[in-house]
């Protein structure tokens, strides 16, 4: 079999999963925790994590999850996140004045309505756009609490995703947790790269996500961008991790002001 049609039947096999999966409502009475807290605490990597659990965590994959966090799992905002990765990088976002942001891959919407939320306490928003290929429940309610808050169910391969992107350029942050094949995650990167200054990638520790993890090895050798992570574990896998690339240029100027 050629590489070709060996890719094109892993994708279908892809697709045929993704159909299975339906978003579960998340309680967006829990992002009165983010509006109601102090930014100081907030910039707190440490009182930030203790945060996340409150917010509430994803109950799928638990294997990926130790034991003590379990508890948190299955309620609130359902954030499909590691709380030791994901506080340590909403605090590194919190001092680069991001106006605009974009997910692509939202799940049940949990790490996409928490981002938007934090980074609206530091500075203002003009839009937070949320994409999926399938349809997200509580993203609806949550373009109520929210009139910045934007979903768009469509495939990020299609042409009216690059559509999209052309109506949002320039962006300041974009985060790629969509299908986590090393072709779609490369695709997605190569679009974005000269629409946005920062672009985030899901999964680049996942011993369960090669293909991230490749394409991430090969953005950290860009010479335009300063690259971070944040790949704290809990003694599992390692599982989860997450990759912030900045362009240089952008990151000066965020230190000249």
């Amino acid at each position: 079999m050629s590489q070709n049609a060996s890719t094109w039947s892993r994708q279908k096999m892809s697709w045929a999963a993704l159909n299975g999966l339906h978003p579960t409502p998340i309680d967006l009475r829990r992002t009165a925790l983010i509006r109601e807290a102090d930014t100081d605490a907030l910039s707190n990597p440490q009182w930030l994590e203790a945060l996340r659990l409150r917010l509430g965590l994803n109950d799928e994959a638990l294997n990926e999850l130790p034991s003590e966090l379990r508890a948190h799992c299955g309620q609130g905002l359902r954030i499909w996140q590691y709380p030791n990765q994901f506080s340590k990088y909403l605090t590194q976002l919190s001092r680069l004045k991001i106006r605009s942001y974009l997910e692509i891959g939202i799940r049940h919407g949990g790490s996409f309505v928490t981002t938007a939320e934090y980074l609206d306490r530091f500075h203002s928003l003009d839009f937070a756009v949320g994409v999926d290929i399938i349809p997200c429940p509580s993203m609806a309610a949550y373009q109520s609490h929210n009139v910045r808050a934007q979903f768009c169910c469509m495939n990020s391969r299609g042409r009216d995703f690059a559509a999209r992107l052309d109506e949002l350029d320039p962006l300041d942050l974009v985060f790629i947790d969509s299908h986590h094949e090393e072709d779609q995650c490369r695709r997605e990167f190569e679009l974005l790269r000269d629409r946005s200054n920062l672009i985030a990638f899901h999964d680049v520790a996942n011993i369960g996500c090669p293909g991230v993890r490749q394409v991430w090895q090969e953005v950290k050798r860009l010479p335009a961008y300063d690259c971070f992570e944040y790949v704290d574990q809990y003694g599992l896998g390692p599982f989860m991790g997450i990759g912030l690339a900045v362009k240089k240029e952008r990151l000066r100027r965020v230190e000249m002001k």
